[in-house]
């Protein structure tokens, strides 16, 4: 199981002006997926920043479903969910019971739904001891989804004040898409003025404000 981690660095105007001015830090992930219709959502949110702050998560994932619309600013909420592992089929009765089963796609997480009821589906991957959903996509009656997470994540700060499970499909700001594929940790900092900076490494790229997020984050 691989841990992640990126380690964020702030000068203390740059702290001060965000605390005063309201800003939490917010993340997203990215995910692999065939299925259309998805949308990204918050998955992490902290108002407890430093000059020094670590983003850290694991390889641990739940598979869920939630009777949750997926539209633009509403919550997604993983009403019933099961441990799921990459390679692993989530099954979904007609009542809503959700179960995990050995086999499926590699490197990815399926979601079966075994009757004829639509719900709204997706994968959490944990962080900070805490798994809160990644994405949300349309799961139909009799339907399969496959999902593979990837390891990149969107960061930004905003005063925008939205929950973790929240429907983006813009950026607030200008945030950062660090891609953590080749390396389990990365470096970067951030600016209020001149926003996010990761000297001249190619791993990672910048992000304006009011991008659409999907395409980033939700590739087929």
């Amino acid at each position: 199981m691989a841990n992640y981690e990126i380690d964020i660095t702030m000068s203390t105007t740059t702290v001060d002006e965000l605390k005063n001015e309201g800003y939490a830090l917010y993340a997203f992930k990215a995910v692999q997926t065939a299925s259309k219709g998805g949308a990204p959502l918050v998955w992490f949110k902290t108002t407890s920043f430093l000059t020094s702050t670590s983003v850290t998560w694991e390889e641990e994932y739940q598979a869920y479903i939630s009777t949750d619309e997926i539209v633009a600013n509403g919550v997604v909420t993983a009403t019933t969910y099961c441990e799921i592992d990459l390679a692993q089929t989530a099954n979904v009765t007609q009542n809503g019971n959700i179960s995990g089963s050995a086999g499926g796609t590699a490197n990815a997480i399926s979601l079966f739904n075994q009757g004829n009821a639509p719900w709204t589906a997706g994968i959490s991957q944990l962080s900070g001891g805490v798994a809160n959903p990644m994405c949300a996509i349309p799961l139909h009656g009799n339907g399969l989804d496959v999902i593979a997470p990837i390891e990149k994540v969107l960061l930004m700060f905003t005063s925008n004040t939205v929950n973790t499970g929240t429907v983006v499909y813009k950026s607030y700001s200008q945030g950062a898409l660090i891609d953590l594929t080749t390396g389990q940790q990365r470096a970067v900092s951030f600016d209020i003025d001149n926003g996010w900076s990761w000297g001249t490494s190619t791993w990672a790229k910048a992000v304006p404000a009011n991008e659409s997020l999907v395409p980033l984050l939700i590739t087929s």
